[in-house]
């Protein structure tokens, strides 16, 4: 039986952050340990009328990639990949690694050359996204590798990462609690809209910065989960 979480979880991607319609096409990107919120996802879309597309990456295809691949290969973008971001109407990345340090004796020149290949793809989700073309989330699945890194068992990261999106037993109404967090967080962009300055003084802290000319964003579960700053 399914994580009634994981379940909650792929309701809010599809209906609320992502706001699936009849007929788009989604992109969902993901890593095998991921699997059970792929599924749940991809029920969510064929419910909302829309078409799913799963795209699997293994981590050992970045490591293949950056040990064996010549400079042509590693500077290319991945097409279909490409092709989604550039056709498709939403897509729904999840981060899912089983090894967080799986590059970590990786050739740097090499691996600076693939972000350089993937960051054409993000410049295209990012204009597409600005234009209110692309619908684009990105979110984390708890594995074991996530739980080492916090210092916690896999239930308890669990636990913290679906409070976290607040889709757990104590939020019964998922799309209500970040439909708030919008509205809360609105009174901040507005009162730091317009200004030049910004102060901020604790007990450790005595920090001054230039805000001039600078646009503020609400972030409200739209593009991240979790999500909530501004």
């Amino acid at each position: 039986m399914p994580d009634p979480r994981v379940v909650k979880l792929a309701r809010l991607l599809v209906e609320y952050s992502t706001r699936i319609q009849k007929g788009d096409r989604v992109a969902i990107e993901a890593q095998p340990p991921a699997e059970p919120l792929v599924r749940a996802i991809y029920e969510q879309v064929l419910l909302a009328g829309g078409h799913p597309y799963v795209f699997f990456s293994p981590q050992w295809v970045e490591e293949l990639v950056i040990k064996h691949g010549n400079d042509e290969q590693i500077a290319r973008a991945p097409a279909l990949r490409k092709e989604a971001y550039e056709r498709f109407e939403s897509r729904i990345r999840i981060y899912a690694q089983s090894n967080t340090r799986n590059l970590s004796g990786a050739n740097l020149e090499r691996e600076s050359m693939l972000k350089k290949a993937v960051g054409e793809i993000v410049r295209i989700q990012m204009d597409r996204g600005a234009k209110g073309e692309f619908r684009w989330l990105t979110t984390l699945f708890p594995t074991e590798a996530y739980a080492q890194d916090a210092d916690m068992s896999l239930a308890e990261f669990e636990d913290f990462v679906y409070q976290a999106c607040h889709v757990d037993e104590g939020t019964p109404d998922p799309t209500a609690f970040w439909q708030g967090v919008k509205q809360s967080q609105q009174h901040i962009v507005d009162a730091l809209r317009g200004h030049d300055r910004m102060v901020v003084r604790g007990p450790n802290c005595d920090l001054t910065l230039s805000i001039k000319g600078r646009l503020f964003l609400n972030a409200f579960g739209d593009h991240n989960m979790p999500d909530g700053e501004v």
